[in-house]
């Protein structure tokens, strides 16, 4: 007769493996997350704390950390020190791979975020020229730096001629908001790129490429691999001397044509819950 107490453990161990079989993307995209959460960034190195409150909503809990020092600088030509702080759709409709990468959920290629960009001896006031005028493109830089990590992930080799990931569409516009006794410039507009969608695991492997899951060849999704779409969104943007940087918070939400020729836009509920999470995102000296 086989002892209780084996047949117990057993039984733990096969529901540990087949919970982990059946959860390893969320499990994986966890450990990535952690890892990154783990590492330096110029926040950390600034002790400036970047903090998203209570959420609601399919968004994952755990922020994605990522610093930007050395791709803002590429985009910018000059040496630049930033982190960016993101969340995206969580593993909610399936535990394989995110609703970020899952066209038939409304957080599909839906980002919320915030970032900081620190002053250095040379340049001051990142986004504001010396007059201390709103410079609208920087907005656009954060977002292309912030795209090219995506695609890097991703594994997207998709790139517009003049090598950017991301192209504006039209004009950015912007004003001067209030919020709390602050007061913000908010920037809006659209811009083109290509999702981060695509079957399989990502070309070039590596841990990160796992943070938001992996869609099996046996997916049917009504979209291309790493298909066209144009992002929308607000950027919150302002300049805290005390801290010394250019502190801003945003989301983006995707349009596209699916593989019918259909037109996919963003829930207007999904664009108001962004709206009300922006107020929740706050910056502090840690």
């Amino acid at each position: 007769m086989i002892h209780p107490l084996l047949v117990g453990l057993l039984l733990l161990i096969f529901v540990g493996g087949l919970a982990a079989l059946l959860y390893r993307g969320l499990l994986m995209s966890l450990a990535v997350r952690l890892l990154a959460s783990r590492l330096s960034n110029a926040a950390k190195r600034h002790r400036l704390g970047i903090h998203f409150g209570h959420h609601e909503g399919g968004w994952i809990r755990l922020t994605l950390q990522a610093d930007l020092r050395k791709v803002l600088s590429q985009v910018l030509g000059y040496p630049a020190e930033g982190a960016a702080y993101s969340r995206f759709g969580g593993f909610n409709l399936s535990r394989l791979y995110s609703d970020f990468m899952n066209p038939d959920s409304p957080y599909y290629q839906c980002w919320l975020g915030a970032y900081a960009v620190f002053d250095s001896e040379s340049r001051k006031a990142f986004g504001f020229d010396a007059q201390g005028e709103l410079v609208h493109e920087a907005a656009l830089a954060v977002l292309e730096a912030d795209q090219r990590l995506v695609f890097r992930s991703a594994g997207c080799s998709h790139r517009f001629p003049n090598g950017n990931a991301v192209r504006l569409k039209g004009q950015l516009e912007a004003e001067v908001r209030e919020e709390n006794g602050l007061s913000w410039w908010c920037i809006w507009g659209e811009a083109d790129t290509w999702s981060a969608y695509h079957k399989g695991p990502s070309p070039g492997g590596g841990l990160r490429s796992r943070v938001y899951g992996v869609v099996p060849h046996s997916a049917t999704h009504d979209v291309d691999d790493y298909h066209p779409l144009r992002y929308r969104g607000e950027f919150w943007m302002r300049y805290f001397p005390e801290y010394g940087a250019t502190c801003a918070k945003f989301y983006i939400c995707p349009s596209y044509d699916d593989q019918r020729g259909q037109k996919v836009t963003p829930q207007q509920e999904l664009i108001v819950e962004c709206q009300q999470l922006l107020k929740t995102i706050a910056f502090s000296r840690d």
